[in-house]
C-alpha cells in the first residue's frame, strides 16, 4: 500500500508539471479551488524554506528518511496487524516517500491543490501531504477504544 500511495503522488506531480507551467493556475471552482504548480522548498506552509539550501535539503531529507524508516519498521514488525493501523501507517509512509523523493531529486516538492474562500487562503499542498494528514487521523482512529 505504501508503494501505491507513493505512485499516486508521483504520477499526480508529474502530470501537473507536464500540463501546468510553474506558478500558473487553473480555476476549477470559482472562489474556492484552483490547481496550481508551485514549488515548496520547505515543509508544511513553507516552513524552513528560507534556510540555506544545503542545510535545508539535508535536514528535511534526513527527517523524512528517518520517519519513513520508522514507519516501514512499524508496518513490517509491529504486532498490531489491524487494518486501520496498517492503512494509517501506509498513508504516512507513501506520503513521506513522495515528498522525500521530490526533495532528493528536485530540492523541492510540487504543490498543486489550492483552496481558498474570499480573502482566506489555505497554502497549496499535494497528495503526499493529504496522505500524511489522513494517515494521522486514521492512526488516531485506530487507537480509539472499541465499544462492545
Amino acid at each position: 500500500m505504501v508503494l501505491l500511495f507513493f505512485i499516486l503522488d508521483y504520477v499526480s506531480k508529474v502530470y501537473i508539471v507536464k500540463h501546468i507551467p510553474y506558478q500558473h493556475s487553473i480555476n476549477v471552482i470559482n472562489n474556492f479551488f484552483n490547481i496550481v504548480n508551485i514549488h515548496n522548498r520547505g515543509v508544511a506552509f513553507g516552513a524552513f524554506a528560507k534556510f540555506p539550501e544545503s542545510y535545508r535539503i539535508l535536514f528535511l531529507c534526513g527527517i523524512s528518511f528517518l520517519a519513513f524508516l520508522i514507519i516501514l519498521y512499524l508496518i513490517l514488525f509491529s504486532k498490531d496487524r489491524k487494518c486501520l493501523y496498517i492503512l494509517g501507517l501506509s498513508l504516512l509512509g507513501g506520503g513521506a516517500a513522495g515528498n522525500l523523493y521530490g526533495r532528493i531529486v528536485n530540492g523541492y516538492v510540487v504543490d498543486f491543490l489550492d483552496f481558498y474562500f474570499k480573502q482566506y487562503h489555505y497554502p497549496a499542498f499535494n497528495l503526499a501531504d493529504s496522505f500524511i494528514t489522513v494517515g494521522v487521523f486514521v492512526l488516531l482512529l485506530s487507537r480509539l477504544p472499541r465499544r462492545t
